[in-house]
């Protein structure tokens, strides 16, 4: 019953009433009529008062939300001109170093010895060695230093040394997995060998034979974090030209259907691929001579169920001046042909997407990622771009910059003049 025809029913009762008096049937239909009004404004009281309860509750938390993403958002964006150091730190040790981010921070190694810099800028270990040309490979919480044309190869962690390896050939080159499994290409003269040891140093029963008239030479090579595949860059003789081919290994067991764990191959002709790098179990990346190509193992076919996919493919018309990728993304500088930027910087992320990309005026001499952004520097200034491409810092850092790690949004740390320095942005 509607509220008019309510209405117009209490009135032909109220006249009946009055008519013929007051009847207790009539009392009764009457009140039956009306107790549905009260319970309408009842059940009306009851909404609003639940509404307005709602409201005073997700009102605060919606401020809060909002605050916060407020001051996240002017956080990554936010431009700073000038910088405060917290803490400055001496570092040990020869003066002649390289220094790789490793870990929390930063892997110094020199002709003598390496040792492992953390966050706070305090050497944790020091492990001493004779080597001519140290080469340095990281993954996670792993690093292995070898002797390039020697044959010794130290496997360390975050604690120290785990194990040392000396092996019966030179060693060619080094890469790590991030549970501490090593592969090295050992060279026998027409013959190369990759060789692979656990993080004790123990040899592992797998061996990789190449020459050019099979499987090529390596020229460069990439385990996975988890150490069950292997990307390797191979220059082979074909028809009496060079040939380049992106080749892939499987370790886990269902390499073992395959022949030598090879699950396959990716011609590139006379491209030239200098460097391969697993970006995580499941992506790849190969660095050429004119571009970056993009691999997948998400969504293998089924009838190559090891072989991984090909992605994205960027090709550069300029001369490629860097490469350098980590914390999911992949970066690639070239020439321009813009006056006042005579360099161009393109970063991907692991999907082979572009991130960004922008003209850059910055006489850099290095590249890196961090969880929070790019770092061009050179010996005494840097340039800070944030994942949105947008300036962060530009300038100078009060004194000589041998390494540049960011820590935060807003503070780095500097490697330079034997100190390890934590600077923060303002």
């Amino acid at each position: 019953m509607t509220e008019q025809e309510r209405e117009q029913k209490k009135n032909r009762l109220r006249s009946r009433m009055l008519v013929t008096g007051t009847e207790e049937n009539d009392d009764y239909e009457l009140e039956q009529l009306e107790e549905p009004e009260e319970d309408d404004r009842y059940e009306h009281r009851l909404f609003w008062h639940r509404t307005r309860k709602m409201i005073f509750t997700l009102l605060p938390a919606a401020l809060i939300v909002g605050v916060l993403v407020y001051f996240y958002i002017d956080n990554q964006n936010k431009q700073y001109t000038l910088y405060e150091a917290q803490w400055s730190k001496e570092i040990e040790g020869n003066s002649y170093a390289t220094y790789t981010p490793y870990a929390t921070n930063v892997l110094k190694c020199s002709q003598d010895g390496a040792s492992y810099i953390n966050s706070l800028g305090e050497t944790v270990w020091t492990q001493a060695y004779e080597m001519r040309s140290p080469l340095v490979a990281t993954n996670g919480s792993y690093a292995a230093i070898a002797d390039q044309e020697g044959r010794s190869i130290y496997i360390c962690d975050e604690t120290g040394c785990q194990g040392m390896v000396n092996t019966t050939l030179p060693v060619l080159g080094i890469t790590i997995a991030g549970q501490g499994m090593v592969a090295a290409l050992l060279d026998d003269g027409d013959v190369s060998y990759i060789n692979f040891f656990d993080k004790a140093g123990a040899r592992l029963d797998i061996e990789l034979k190449f020459w050019m008239g099979g499987e090529g030479f390596p020229m460069s090579m990439s385990l996975s974090p988890s150490g069950t595949q292997l990307m390797l860059s191979c220059v082979y003789a074909e028809a009496g030209t060079m040939q380049n081919k992106i080749a892939f290994y499987n370790f886990s067991e269902m390499g073992e259907l395959v022949e030598e764990k090879m699950v396959g191959a990716f011609p590139i002709g006379n491209t030239i691929c200098l460097q391969v790098a697993f970006l995580s179990d499941s992506r790849a990346c190969a660095f050429l001579d004119n571009g970056v190509k993009f691999f997948s193992m998400e969504n293998l076919s089924p009838k190559s169920p090891l072989l991984p996919e090909e992605g994205e493919t960027h090709l550069y018309e300029q001369e490629i001046r860097s490469v350098f990728y980590g914390s999911g993304h992949v970066g690639v500088i070239t020439d321009s042909a813009e006056q006042m930027a005579p360099y161009h910087l393109y970063v991907y992320d692991a999907l082979g997407r572009l991130v960004f990309e922008k003209g850059i005026g910055f006489a850099y001499t290095a590249a890196s990622f961090s969880p929070y952004g790019t770092c061009l520097y050179n010996q005494s200034e840097c340039v800070l771009y944030n994942y949105n491409g947008q300036l962060r810092y530009a300038g100078a850092l009060g004194g000589n910059i041998d390494m540049l790690t960011s820590q935060s949004q807003s503070s780095v740390i500097r490697i330079g003049d034997q100190r390890a320095t934590q600077l923060v942005l303002k």
